[in-house]
């Protein structure tokens, strides 16, 4: 009886132990189940931070690239971003007090993301009032200028062809070789040897819308190489630059026919053979030309 008495207990022993073991089986699995499924929620919440913080940090590109006056606090709060974003990334061990820390930072952030972005939107919407008024005033700008140059350019030809029809004109631009007789008055010649003076000889116009009062007449007698003959001094031509002249006179022009006589005397060697170019200027202004042909002498004669 009495080892039929251990023997039911060894059964029972047996049988609860057992019994105790598959419980505490169930137990571990269903704990860590549990944890794998802990540890799944904290990581997609881990990954749903990062890429929180990665849609701000595009949206601060963004932001910034647009160069408003807040570009500088654009950077700075991008900066914080990165550094919150970097501290997720490299998080070792993820428990959920660490994340919620993170998740109070995150909407600290986004709370600052939405003022600032509502600022830029701002801006960006002045601005764009502003483009559109500054565009409107260019283009009346470009409107008024357009009218503006055609009026100046209206202007100048008709200054150009008043200044045109006021020019005083030269005719008859008339050149002589002189020579001198033995009485002292000078003859013609074509005999450069025997040249001792050029008689230039032109007419001043009739214009009665020309300015009236002195004017200052200029002639350059060039030799056959082109160097001035006689070069008494320079003068100023009408585009500014200054020239060599053989001789002036100043001659008192009333809007009428105007005959001018200047004489050159020869001095130093006597004239060689060639053209001898004549330019006659009014004012700076070139108004007529001519030339003289001298010839050599034949024996002297």
């Amino acid at each position: 009886m009495e080892e039929n008495s251990k023997s039911s207990n060894s059964k029972i022993l047996i049988i609860a132990l057992t019994v105790l073991l598959f419980g505490l089986i169930g137990y571990t699995f269903y704990n860590n189940n549990d944890h794998k499924e802990a540890v799944k929620f904290l990581t997609a919440e881990k990954e749903q931070i990062i890429g929180n913080l990665t849609a701000m940090e595009e949206k601060y590109d963004v932001a910034i690239a647009q160069n408003t006056s807040l570009s500088d606090s654009l950077a700075m709060e991008k900066e914080k971003i990165a550094l919150l974003k970097d501290s997720v990334q490299n998080l070792k061990q993820i428990n959920s007090s660490v994340l919620r820390r993170y998740r109070g930072q995150l909407a600290t952030l986004e709370k600052t993301n939405n003022r600032l972005l509502d600022e830029v939107d701002s801006l960006k919407l002045a601005n764009n009032i502003l483009t559109e008024e500054k565009d409107s005033i260019n283009s009346q700008l470009e409107i008024q200028t357009n009218y503006n140059d055609t009026l100046v350019a209206q202007n100048m030809e008709l200054a150009r062809k008043v200044e045109i029809g006021g020019a005083i004109n030269v005719e008859n631009v008339e050149v002589i070789a002189m020579k001198m007789r033995s009485n002292g008055k000078y003859t013609e010649t074509n005999k450069a040897q025997k040249t001792d003076a050029i008689k230039v000889a032109f007419r001043l116009m009739e214009n009665e819308i020309a300015e009236p009062g002195d004017k200052e007449a200029y002639i350059v007698l060039k030799k056959p190489g082109g160097q001035v003959i006689n070069a008494k001094g320079t003068f100023m031509l009408e585009e500014g630059a200054e020239a060599k002249y053989t001789d002036q006179t100043m001659v008192n022009y009333e809007n009428a026919d105007l005959d001018v006589v200047m004489l050159v005397e020869r001095k130093g060697d006597k004239y060689e053979a060639g053209s001898y170019p004549i330019e006659v200027f009014v004012e700076g202004k070139l108004v007529g030309s001519a030339s003289l042909e001298l010839n050599d002498s034949f024996l002297g004669l």
